[in-house]
């Protein structure tokens, strides 16, 4: 009785698939998983929800499939199996239709045990073995660790104890080694199991102690329930019922917190049972009980015919006859409706049992050849089935040979198609990348283009501008100055009166604003006093005129520079320091010109109110980035509204 409670609980341990979900799909197939334990109503319900859903979208309809496998898990669970393989069917055509080999493996997988479990299969292990390899060439590791376990539950029923334990080892290997979730846990469980029933009892409470920390680890409250009533089972046979009762406490608040009727009225069975068999007769008795009271309440009839069954071995043991023949009445009540032929065999056997010790050789001999009887009958009736199931796989078998020929013709054609359409936008891929790149050359050629027209320009413009300054400085100095030098020279040896003198006084002036403009239109004095003369020279006028305090500190190395660098430098200069003038409202400016091994460095500053918008855009600032472009030089201006202006220039020897 223990032992086929605890293999229901195993059988079936992945419940969904392994495809990416959207969240919520996912949310509602953790509520289909859950109500398939128990509630059929709201598992239905929330089901087609779920289908509905999973229908809208491309990307969600292998959700189907994964609602169709819990449908199946659920009467599997209710003893229902004609309509769990129905489900099981249609998850395996569904995950077909979306190309999820991970659900058509895993519905094989549960019809495949059907089929064993009902007897209809002559060869389920070698399919298992086949399917084994597939799903390990695909490296789907869950449904391998499935397999494994399924195979191992068929050997123990063979009794193949030895066989059963290398699968679990194997996938304990694999689900370690994968980390795949639940399944170490559940291998341990199960060479626990195999160690309990060969009497090795403390190396069974190693292997369910070890698997109880990998299902707390993963938080698997349902798993670690089943582990808490198998180590129950370990303390009723080491004689420790206080330390069994007061743990099963745990479970029964776990099933009834989660509504699982079912798995606590497992667990009440396999309790008394174990109880029983150690000769705690009177305990066992109240627990029988109790899985009783609860299966009274639920639609789980087939529980409720075998906690009956279990009650009467109890009561047999006590020697309580009566009651025993009484609780196999209440059995017969159940069975009959369910008509599970397993149960009514079990039924005369106990009869037969009872009338046995009641030395009552009459009724022990009828039920005795009922059992015979039921038991034949059962096995005719198997047989039948298997003969039935081998003559509709062959017929399935043709079919699916025909199928598969024309599926491969299908599949040649359609991949001549597809290498077709793929050397076609393969082709025209490497057509719009090459028209990409040879566009994108052209565009950066033509911008280049435009950038160099763009230098020259500027060049030209300012070597124009420079020009046409030297031509009108001489035209000022050679052609106006000496006229006016004349005239001035005249007027003094003709007449020598206050007017005259007035006259020549004011000639005198304009000669020397003349001679002034002459000068900074083409300072031709830097190549005769040098850049440091001339900028100091530039800077006593501006203090003398403005009252604006000017200081420099300038490297005499500046001296080796070309003439036109020197001039583009004086330039920059120049049009920093009119800028403070008209703009700045400044009271102080300095000038540095610093060499650090190959390279000069110029520094303006002021302390005025910083350039405005309109500067920042100006033809000033313009006109300075160009010039220090000629140099090759590379500018940096900081500026801030009331914290004054700096220019930094770095250029090369």
């Amino acid at each position: 009785m223990i032992k086929k409670s605890i293999a229901y609980i195993f059988i079936f341990i992945v419940f969904s698939a392994t495809a990416q979900y959207s969240s919520e799909i996912k949310l509602l197939l953790k509520k289909v998983k859950d109500a398939s334990y128990y509630d059929s109503i709201h598992l239905f319900k929330v089901g087609e929800e779920t289908i509905n859903k999973a229908l809208k979208t491309s990307f969600d309809k292998a959700a189907v499939a994964d609602v169709y496998i819990h449908y199946g898990n659920y009467f599997y669970y209710t003893q229902n199996v004609a309509r769990a393989k129905n489900y099981f069917t249609l998850a395996l055509e569904k995950a077909k239709q979306t190309n999820n080999s991970y659900i058509k493996h895993l519905a094989l997988i549960r019809i495949l045990y059907l089929d064993y479990e009902q007897g209809l299969g002559l060869d389920i292990e070698q399919n298992f073995n086949l399917l084994l390899n597939e799903c390990q060439k695909n490296k789907d590791y869950k449904n391998v660790c499935e397999i494994l376990n399924l195979l191992g539950i068929i050997k123990e029923s063979k009794n193949q104890k030895v066989e059963a334990a290398n699968l679990y080892l194997k996938g304990i290997a694999i689900s370690e080694s994968q980390n795949i979730e639940r399944y170490p846990a559940v291998f341990r469980n199960n060479l626990g199991l195999l160690k309990f029933y060969a009497n090795q009892i403390n190396d069974a409470l190693v292997d369910y102690e070890k698997a109880y920390q990998i299902a707390k680890k993963e938080n698997d409250k349902n798993l670690l329930s089943h582990l808490q009533i198998n180590i129950c089972l370990v303390y009723v046979a080491q004689n420790k019922i206080s330390e069994a009762l007061s743990l099963f406490k745990n479970v029964i608040n776990y099933t009834r917190a989660n509504n699982r009727p079912r798995e606590l009225s497992v667990a009440f069975i396999d309790l008394a049972s174990s109880l029983n068999k150690h000769n705690k007769k009177e305990i066992a008795l109240s627990y029988a009980d109790s899985a009783i009271f609860i299966l009274k309440g639920s639609s789980l009839i087939n529980e409720l015919s075998g906690a009956y069954i279990g009650k009467s071995e109890i009561l047999i043991d006590l020697k309580l006859y009566s009651q025993a023949r009484q609780t196999l009445k209440d059995a017969e009540a159940v069975f009959i409706k369910t008509n599970r032929l397993e149960d009514r065999i079990i039924f005369y056997y106990l009869n037969y049992k009872i009338a046995k010790e009641e030395r009552n050789y009459k009724d022990a001999f009828n039920y005795i050849l009922m059992h015979q009887t039921y038991k034949d009958s059962l096995e005719h009736i198997m047989n039948g089935k298997i003969i039935q199931e081998l003559q509709l796989k062959h017929n399935v078998q043709k079919k699916e040979i025909e199928l598969e020929k024309e599926k491969s013709k299908y599949l040649l054609l359609e991949k001549k198609h597809q290498e077709e359409r793929f050397l076609k936008w393969l082709t025209i891929g490497i057509a719009l990348l090459v028209l990409i790149v040879l566009g994108g050359i052209v565009y950066y050629l033509y911008l280049r283009k435009v950038q160099e027209k763009q230098i020259y320009f500027s060049r030209q413009l300012i070597q124009t501008i420079e020009n046409d300054r030297s031509r009108i400085s001489m035209d000022l100095h050679d052609d106006i100055g000496q006229s006016l030098s004349m005239i001035k020279a005249k007027i003094s040896i003709l007449n020598a009166d206050t007017t005259h003198k007035k006259i020549e006084e004011e000639l005198s002036r304009v000669i020397d604003q003349t001679r002034n403009i002459s000068k900074n239109l083409y300072p031709s004095y830097l190549e005769k006093i040098g850049l440091i003369r001339s900028i100091a020279r530039l800077l006593e006028n501006i203090q003398s005129s403005t009252n604006i305090e000017c200081s420099f500190d300038i490297s005499e190395k500046v001296e080796l520079l070309p003439i036109t660098t020197k001039t583009h430098l004086y330039r920059i200069i120049q049009e920093c320091s009119n800028n403070t003038i008209k703009h700045a409202q400044a009271s102080a400016l300095k000038i540095t010109i610093t060499q650090r091994q190959h390279e000069f460095i110029l520094t303006y500053q002021d302390n005025g109110i910083g350039l405005s918008n309109k500067q920042k855009s100006g033809l000033g600032l313009l006109s300075i980035a160009e010039r220090s472009k000629i140099i090759n030089g590379n500018i940096s201006i900081d500026t801030k509204t009331n914290k004054g202006f700096k220019l930094t220039l770095r250029y090369s020897a």
